[in-house]
């Protein structure tokens, strides 16, 4: 057990803690826990919906960025499962008969057609490569060659709809504080119990922040623990 001394360095140790507690704590990988500065819009990171967000389609959601250029930006909320399973909403689709994973609400972009994320150790062709071992797919092509590698829970989510914004739009829905960043982890997105991911990461996005913010005004002495 060590003290801290001093109001500056009392408060380093409690935003230092308390996200490590966050986000290592948990069984999460040391990749989750964000450096110094925040990661910048780009595919692979967290967009953690700020408290305040009052628009229903978004409120208390993360989103996770798979594409960001000139055209706009696309991603898929992660935490928002949906009241039935994939083989009742996609009965068609033969490699997902008898799985038994829910369907998760996406964005109100095209919700009528499937977004696949999963996990695989090497790039598939029908997939496109988003971080880590993470890829995204509208293909059904992608399904099998998982199902036949290993069991799906794990290592897929498929989404009806995704989220998009126009090109300039999440920048200025950011500077007014709407979002906040952290790179993505995928102990979160494949987590089996989705309803506590955004007050997890939100907390770690504020711990982050006052971190960021009073490192600009003292550094931690040494020797002082």
């Amino acid at each position: 057990m060590f003290m801290c001394r001093g109001a500056n360095v009392e408060q380093y140790c409690r935003v230092v803690c308390a996200t490590l507690f966050l986000l290592l704590g948990q069984g999460v990988s040391a990749d989750a826990f964000p450096s110094v500065e925040n990661p910048s819009i780009q595919p692979g990171v967290f967009l953690i919906a700020d408290s305040a967000m009052s628009d229903p389609y978004f409120r208390q959601t993360v989103v996770l960025l798979w594409n960001h250029g000139e055209h706009g930006t696309h991603g898929v909320i992660i935490n928002r499962p949906r009241d039935i399973s994939l083989s009742q909403a996609l009965p068609q689709v033969t490699a997902l008969r008898g799985v038994d994973l829910m369907l998760y609400f996406g964005g109100p972009v095209a919700m009528e057609n499937p977004i696949f994320l999963f996990r695989y150790p090497e790039k598939l062709q029908d997939g496109q490569h988003v971080f880590s071992d993470v890829y995204v797919s509208t293909r059904f092509d992608v399904l099998q060659p998982l199902r036949d590698s290993s069991a799906l829970e794990g290592v897929l989510r498929v989404y009806s709809g995704h989220a998009g914004w126009s090109p300039g739009q999440l920048a200025s829905e950011m500077a007014q504080g709407a979002w906040h960043l952290l790179q993505g982890d995928a102990n979160f997105i494949f987590n089996p119990d989705p309803s506590d991911v955004w007050s997890k990461l939100f907390e770690a996005s504020q711990a982050i922040q006052v971190y960021d913010q009073s490192s600009y005004s003292f550094s931690p002495p040494a020797h002082q623990f």
